[in-house]
């Protein structure tokens, strides 16, 4: 299966690809099923748009979560977002050597020992859960797991379909 192009996209899509503009391939692809597309599209927009977590704060979940699924289509469209976010180009780099690394503020290591967790153990130990409750409110501790199941979850498609980079 290949991403559809996005004249090729069923006319219940029309609403979605009209916000979207120029969707991306992941997006093409999950155009083959619209009522998927349709669902999804709140919750990324909540992620990507209406989270309780900052903008640098999200890039930190989404580019860990891209390193460890090995998804190369995210990283790369992400280290763009990362920068824009107010990541400089060696925190990204560092994000790589992941929550040990030095450098890190506390919350920020916390984050990506949360996105290693749901990766690993699909739950955040406890004693990291603890870390995170020090520096985060309710909300905030659900949009750090919602966004790494959604990443990892796209991650899925794009790996398992070779979803390729947009040309």
């Amino acid at each position: 299966m290949q991403p559809l192009k996005p004249d090729h996209w069923p006319d219940e899509l029309e609403e979605i690809r009209s916000f979207l503009g120029q969707p991306l391939n992941i997006q093409n692809m999950m155009a083959h099923h619209p009522a998927l597309l349709k669902a999804w599209m709140p919750f990324r927009n909540h992620v990507v748009a209406n989270s309780t977590l900052s903008a640098r704060q999200r890039e930190l979940l989404i580019l860990r979560t891209a390193h460890n699924c090995r998804a190369d289509y995210e990283w790369q469209h992400h280290v763009e977002r990362g920068l824009l976010a107010g990541l400089s180009q060696l925190e990204i780099d560092r994000v790589i050597a992941g929550s040990e690394a030095p450098g890190w503020q506390p919350a920020e290591a916390i984050l990506l020992a949360a996105a290693d967790h749901c990766h690993g153990d699909l739950c955040i130990a406890e004693n990291t859960l603890q870390a995170i409750r020090q520096h985060f409110t309710a909300e905030q501790q659900l949009d750090i797991v919602v966004t790494v199941g959604m990443y990892m979850t796209l991650a899925m498609i794009i790996k398992t379909y070779a979803v390729p980079m947009e040309t």
